[in-house]
């Protein structure tokens, strides 16, 4: 998924970005936001989880999954 996830966060740099969370090394953070598997995308908006997803997709559908829980629209 690195190179999927590098892709999206370099084209969509301006709508959203991603913040990695290493799970081996940041225990509590893995905990605190209920981290079961990888890859886990937990969506922030002003602060505040608006959702959450898991498992490897292409690049379509991460985004789709992103800008639905923003509640944004492509504008590409």
């Amino acid at each position: 998924m690195r190179p999927v996830v590098a892709a999206v966060a370099l084209e969509y740099r301006e709508t959203f970005s991603f913040v990695k969370l290493d799970v081996n090394s940041e225990r509590e953070k893995t905990t605190e936001y209920l981290i079961f598997a990888t890859p886990t995308y937990i969506v922030f908006n002003d602060g505040e989880i608006a959702g959450r997803f898991a498992g490897a997709m292409p690049s379509t559908q991460l985004v789709q999954n992103i800008l639905e829980i923003l509640g944004t629209e492509e504008t590409e």
